[in-house]
């Protein structure tokens, strides 16, 4: 028992440590340059006014992604404070938000037509991968029963669990 209940806390360790990293890569990527305009690089919070030229609705859902985008260092944040304070159903509810958010739009920028005036960068691509290692700590975590990380409990005097 005292094995397999180890193994659980190095899961939800290993979990923990890769959601977080996810995050910061993510984070990161948002700084990055993702597109290239004339001879402009912009990065994640400057691409919005070029929502239609790439080829996106600002009605649709990449369109609200990006005009949402601001508070994806709060959402980020958010995600990875429930990964060390775990809530139920929230927890791995909003690193999983946040990684489809965070990595859907990163994906659909990254596979949006090149023009003679713009191109995609490298931004798009390093949030994708942190919104992964962020998804699969999620799921590292979340696939590890959540019970409490403390010392396990002592057997009953009569036998019984």
């Amino acid at each position: 028992m005292t094995g397999t209940y180890a193994f659980e806390v190095q899961r939800f360790l290993i979990g923990r440590v890769l959601a977080t990293s996810g995050a910061l890569v993510a984070l990161l990527g948002t700084f990055l340059p993702w597109l290239r305009s004339g001879t402009r690089r912009r990065n994640s919070y400057d691409i919005f006014s070029l929502v239609d030229r790439i080829g996106f609705s600002r009605s649709g859902a990449v369109g609200w992604g990006l005009r949402l985008w601001p508070i994806v260092p709060f959402l980020l944040a958010v995600a990875v404070t429930l990964q060390w304070f775990p809530r139920r159903w929230l927890t791995p509810a909003s690193a999983g938000f946040v990684a489809v958010v965070v990595g859907g739009v990163a994906l659909a920028v990254r596979s949006a037509p090149t023009t003679s005036f713009i191109a995609a960068q490298e931004g798009p691509i390093v949030t994708l991968v942190g919104a992964v290692l962020l998804a699969a700590g999620a799921l590292l975590t979340g696939s590890a029963r959540h019970r409490e990380t403390g010392a396990p409990r002592a057997a009953r005097a009569d036998g019984r669990s």
